[in-house]
């Protein structure tokens, strides 16, 4: 990764280590939300949103992160959650999550997540993500909690101004209204979807750089998985991530495909270079990590990669989703297998056992 100066921090408190034409990119970004912000100004007034047409030119080019907490609170769908389940919901369900198994896990996952992050470090940090990650546990007990949660959680804090209500309907809404079902499933069954399907588009989109990457083994889960379970919080600059945020609470998961073909495509020169799927991943990493220029990074997400018709998405994921239930059954199948050749081997190892030491008595 490029050497460069360190104690830049971003909007978020995330420490940087940026070159000069990250600083130069950083800052022109800067400039162009502000000119942006002026745009808005109208809209807040009124606390209207403008009509869907405009808005989504609006969310295109950016919401000013001062916004994102009201902008985002209507395009998720966040809202309306909160009306169907009633106001009091998330307290109660924070209390009751104090009950539930999932604790454990969420203690041991809370110092992990983003570390050197000065708030979500501290100890009012700690507190609001635990009862947001406690709360979503209690709430949908189907999914309870998955390891990936924390750091959307901890991003979402940062963004909606540490507002932990707000922070975990806005997770109900990714996780329940937005995101492909299943994707958060104990065996992750729609993530592994959505991998395939993105393999499947780069196929189409980029087709030199798909049959290279094939070529060494190089599987979309072995870069993407991340992508679609923290939505770039981990792999992006957090001013990056909820710039694609934006956009995915108003034009959905589409908008994940879109930004990893353009994250891809952007980078093919240097990942062709590559002989091997660990220098691909790294490669991808380190120049993941200074994508600095988000508006760059969204015009090619919209403009440079071309139409993602929602159709041809519906019919891949239908395909693929056939594929990933017949290789969990056969997982499952293997497992059941496993476990009774086991069970049949202790049991003649312990008639074996007791015919000996009967002789021997």
């Amino acid at each position: 990764m490029a050497s460069g100066e360190t104690g830049v921090f971003d909007l978020y408190g995330f420490e940087l280590t940026v070159t000069p034409q990250d600083k130069a990119d950083r800052y022109v970004c800067a400039q162009y939300a502000q000119r942006r912000e002026a745009k808005w100004e109208p809209f807040v007034k009124a606390q209207a949103l403008p009509d869907a047409r405009r808005l989504k030119r609006f969310v295109r080019k950016g919401v000013p992160p001062v916004l994102r907490g009201w902008v985002w609170w209507h395009t998720s769908g966040a809202a309306a959650f909160r009306e169907r389940y009633g106001h009091g919901h998330y307290a109660s369900m924070v209390a009751a999550g104090e009950e539930r198994p999932c604790v454990r896990q969420i203690d041991l996952d809370l110092p992990r997540t983003f570390p050197r992050n000065a708030w979500v470090s501290s100890p009012d940090g700690v507190a609001a993500l635990r009862r947001v990650l406690l709360a979503y546990c209690a709430h949908n007990p189907g999914v309870g909690y998955c390891q990936g949660m924390n750091f959307l959680a901890a991003l979402l804090l940062l963004a909606v101004e540490k507002d932990d209500e707000r922070c975990f309907w806005l997770l109900v809404a990714l996780l329940e209204g937005i995101l492909y079902p299943k994707t958060y499933a104990p065996n992750l069954d729609g993530c592994h979807v959505e991998m395939r399907v993105l393999g499947q588009l780069l196929a189409t989109k980029a087709p030199k750089l798909s049959r290279h990457l094939n070529s060494i083994g190089c599987e979309a889960s072995m870069f993407a998985t991340d992508w679609f379970l923290v939505l770039f919080a981990t792999t992006l600059p957090s001013e990056t991530a909820a710039r694609v945020w934006d956009c995915l609470f108003l034009e959905g998961p589409k908008v994940v495909f879109r930004v990893g073909v353009a994250l891809l495509e952007m980078h093919a020169p240097l990942l062709m270079r590559k002989d091997n799927a660990g220098e691909v991943l790294k490669a991808l990493k380190d120049a993941c990590a200074r994508v600095h220029n988000r508006d760059a990074l969204m015009a090619a997400a919209f403009q440079g990669v071309g139409s993602f018709p929602m159709a041809r998405i519906r019919e891949l994921r239908a395909r693929h989703q056939r594929e990933v239930d017949d290789m969990l059954a056969a997982r499952a199948a293997a497992k059941r297998k496993g476990s009774l050749r086991s069970a049949i081997s202790q049991a003649q190892a312990m008639r074996a056992s007791g015919t000996s030491g009967g002789g021997a008595a």
